[in-house]
């Protein structure tokens, strides 16, 4: 069995909802909610986020627009030579039932996406206009890209916030849709509900670096609880718009270990060496809520064909030697997060392995 080195890592310390993370350029580059504006970190390695963070502002809406409250969840992706920004809004006269998923393009991919040009782009074409969306992600599969989001069901005619699912939408280019809208996943389980609300949310694209496992992981139960944890989707082939082409995790892939960190979810995930990285937020009490939802770091590895986080969040750490070593006779194969001397491995890479292996299967 292969061994798991279970250390759970701050990366942040004060509160940085919904982290993404992209590696370019040398750099790593971190987006979370900050509310009414979007902003990119940048860092010359994860620990950095913690002490020396290089902060940018990149776009304020302007005021009393439909895209100007609760901006949520930013995510930064490079996409046929240029960098974009997907992230969810709100128009601060209709309040949640408005929030819909928007866009702004930055400067050409090989420039650096913090100091670069920002514009607004409106909202992504084709997507249902009336529906409730956030969470936006990009994936891709067959060189083809797909949005996948958490939204209301299209059947829910009095805007109730008791049921978020999955979707998936298929991308003719970064800001145009051209496919009807997919559910892949609805919170029929007990532990993706809190009280009567049953929530999906913050998908994430995971594949393992061999593309053995291809697939999403999303945030389950109430974001604002101790409860919040996240689950797996299984891309399986076959046409990804397809229902029967994903199969939901039976068991949660991380939540809290009843010692805090609580509420872990949200998470994103990096290859960094030959090692995989989630970067989720938790907080420090279960009372919590909403605040100091920091990030968090924590190795993924795949066991029995599957991703493995160890089931819960593992101990709490600060200690950069304590994380790369795990406990005690743990052989770490990290590298250096500090000092940057291995190679990131692409998710080009890693697209090409997974076209590859879907290939043989059909």
């Amino acid at each position: 069995m292969t061994a798991y080195n279970n250390m759970c890592m701050s990366v942040t310390k004060v509160s940085t909802p919904d982290p993404h993370v992209t590696f370019a350029h040398g750099q790593f580059y971190l987006t979370f909610t900050s509310g009414g504006h979007v902003e990119i970190w940048r860092a010359k390695s994860l620990p950095d986020f913690f002490d020396r963070p290089d902060k940018h502002v990149i776009w304020r809406p302007p005021h009393g627009t439909d895209h100007s409250a609760d901006l949520w969840a930013p995510e930064l992706h490079a996409l046929r030579g240029r960098w974009y920004v997907y992230y969810a809004a709100a128009n601060p006269h209709h309040g949640n039932k408005s929030h819909r998923m928007y866009v702004l393009g930055g400067p050409p991919a090989h420039e650096d996406p913090a100091t670069g040009r920002w514009e607004f782009l409106g909202g992504i074409r084709g997507m249902p206009p009336n529906q409730w969306a956030i969470d936006g992600t990009i994936i891709e599969l067959y060189h083809q890209l797909y949005f996948v989001y958490s939204g209301w069901p299209f059947d829910n005619h009095d805007n109730s916030e008791k049921t978020q699912e999955i979707f998936i939408i298929r991308l003719s280019d970064p800001l145009t849709a051209d496919s009807p809208a997919t559910c892949l996943c609805q919170p029929h389980e007990p532990w993706e509900r809190s009280g009567d609300a049953g929530i999906n949310e913050g998908p994430q694209f995971l594949a393992s670096q061999d593309g053995s496992w291809v697939g999403i992981v999303y945030s389950c139960a109430g974001s604002w609880t101790m409860e919040y944890k996240m689950n797996t989707i299984q891309y399986l082939g076959g046409d990804p718009l397809n229902h029967a082409s994903w199969q939901k995790g039976k068991n949660p892939l991380i939540t809290n270990n009843g010692s805090g960190p609580w509420g872990p979810g949200h998470g994103s995930f990096i290859h960094i060496g030959n090692e995989t990285i989630g970067v989720f937020h938790a907080t420090d009490s279960p009372t919590d809520g909403w605040n100091n939802r920091k990030a968090r770091m924590q190795r993924v590895i795949f066991r029995d064909g599957q991703p493995f986080m160890g089931g819960k969040v593992g101990p709490l750490t600060r200690n950069y030697d304590e994380f790369v070593g795990g406990s005690a006779g743990f052989s770490s194969t990290i590298g250096n997060l500090q000092n940057m001397d291995f190679n990131q491995v692409s998710l080009g890479g890693i697209f090409k392995k997974v076209k590859n292996r879907i290939r043989q299967e059909l």
